[in-house]
């Protein structure tokens, strides 16, 4: 599953958590602690995007404001 999430990066560049989620057919639950440890390991690199919309919090923990992309 760990080379799957590497693999779908580097064939289409930065994704959200929730493309990752849809495209592999796995709960984002249980797909957080796999990216996580992707990056650790310098694998693939995490992006959160700033909430745009000027709520008070929690917008940048939504799946589809975190993104990854491969690691150069």
């Amino acid at each position: 599953m760990l080379s799957g999430i590497v693999n779908l990066l580097n064939e289409r560049g930065a994704l959200s958590v929730q493309e990752i989620s849809v495209a592999l057919e796995i709960e984002s639950s249980a797909l957080h602690p796999m990216l996580e440890l992707l990056a650790q390991k310098g694998k693939i690199i995490k992006v959160e995007l700033p909430c745009s919309t000027g709520c008070t919090g929690g917008c940048t923990e939504a799946d589809s404001m975190i993104f990854y992309k491969p690691a150069v």
